[in-house]
């Protein structure tokens, strides 16, 4: 059995080696309107086939570990990044997975009187939860206790989680040890690693 820390440094590597962070010496644009110096891009995972597949095992194995296989019914994952995480998850656990979309109803299995896993690619400012996928959920009569992420940046988003009253999950978390790994690695120069 690989323990936790050695699944969560090598998710981090393979990240990383795939090209799943950038950085500038300016600042990048995110989704949720708010600005910073780097941008993580956790889809990049799937640039490697065997990368990709730890990542999906790595977020069942997670799953099983802290959630437990009976404690929800469906998986959903919002629209569209969320899919490649959330589709694979559900097959790997044999959930049915429904998908949720920004302008129209979900697809997929009901989520009616249903607990909700809901399974996404990065948690940053927590805008997509609270403003799109966990209101969708409850106005669709489902239940929603847990989330899990590929990636937490341990940024507002981790609060905003707590807000909502959601168990947040992630395989890789964006802290010190992260980014001190990311340092030894040579994947990021002490100049980023102090910003």
């Amino acid at each position: 059995m690989v323990d936790d820390y050695t699944v969560r440094e090598q998710n981090l590597l393979n990240l990383a080696k795939n090209g799943g962070f950038k950085f500038t010496d300016k600042f990048f644009l995110y989704t949720s309107g708010k600005i910073g110096p780097y941008f993580v891009q956790s889809i990049d995972i799937c640039k490697n086939g065997a990368d990709y597949a730890w990542a999906i095992d790595s977020m069942k194995n997670l799953i099983l570990h802290e959630i437990g296989n009976c404690e929800f019914d469906v998986i959903s994952g919002g629209e569209s990044r969320d899919w490649d995480f959330s589709n694979p998850v559900a097959v790997a656990l044999q959930k049915p997975h429904t998908k949720l979309y920004k302008d129209k109803d979900p697809i997929g299995a009901s989520i009616r009187d249903k607990i909700v896993l809901h399974v996404a690619d990065l948690n940053n400012e927590g805008s997509s939860p609270r403003d799109l996928w966990v209101p969708q959920i409850k106005k669709q009569g489902g239940h929603i206790f847990d989330i899990v992420f590929f990636v937490d940046r341990n940024e507002e988003g981790t609060n905003v989680v707590k807000e909502l009253g959601l168990e947040s999950h992630a395989v890789i978390t964006l802290n010190k040890d992260a980014w001190q790994i990311l340092l030894d690695k040579n994947y990021v120069t002490l100049q980023v690693y102090n910003s």
